[in-house]
């Protein structure tokens, strides 16, 4: 192996990727064995949009925590990400589930994947989420699926979310405070019966109006 291609595979290996050697044939006539010509370096490239979701999940108060079955040089990405709190590296699928139980005894988890190797603990997690590009196993595994293979749907699953809670309280606060003062004027006689029956009416009206009104979620 030339001195080279030699320093050229252990760059490859240092940047997360797996160098293949790719070398000549040998010939047995002049008693060669071959040598190394070339390196074929393979891998996970990373999505383009990861950095803008992990901000997005960061702005929500969110600890980031990153599962990976690739060694540390891989993974050296996402630890000098701001974005990232932890980061696992040379975990295998088993001790994926077993991180995810750790994790579930400080709080609530939810867990991102799309491979076979993912899916229990996809099914681990308090929320799995399984990506469009995912297994059949993996989105068999998850709660929620994001159709499209775009982890800004991810973020986007928890803006709705954080919407749809706002928009219940709202709905819940609104219709507490109609019983709380409208029904015991009602029966102390200082609200007409007509009246009283048409504020509810429009009570409901605003809360249906609330509940069925569209979501915006970039």
């Amino acid at each position: 192996m030339p001195d080279a291609v030699r320093e050229r595979a252990r760059d490859v290996r240092e940047s997360g990727h797996l160098p293949v050697l790719v070398g000549s044939a040998p010939d047995p006539a002049a008693e060669s064995t071959g040598d190394a010509v070339g390196v074929v370096a393979v891998g996970d490239e990373s999505r383009a949009d990861w950095e803008r979701t992990l901000d997005r999940l960061g702005e929500r108060g969110l600890d980031v925590v990153v599962l990976t079955g690739d060694d540390e040089s891989a993974a050296a990405e996402f630890a000098a990400s701001p974005h990232v709190d932890h980061v696992f590296a040379e975990v295998p699928p088993a001790g994926k589930a077993a991180a995810v139980r750790r994790l579930r005894a400080s709080g609530p988890v939810a867990m991102v994947g799309d491979g076979t190797n993912d899916a229990p603990a996809l099914a681990a997690a308090d929320l799995g989420i399984s990506l469009g590009s995912g297994t059949a196993l993996a989105a068999e595994a998850s709660d929620l699926a994001v159709v499209d293979d775009d982890l800004g749907g991810v973020a986007a699953a928890f803006d709705l979310s954080a919407e749809s809670y706002r928009r219940r309280r709202w709905n819940d606060g609104g219709a507490l405070l109609f019983n709380v003062l409208a029904i015991p004027l009602a029966l102390a006689g200082l609200l007409n019966p007509l009246f009283t029956m048409a504020a509810a009416v429009v009570c409901c009206g605003f809360v249906a109006a609330n509940a069925f009104r569209a979501s915006r979620v970039a």
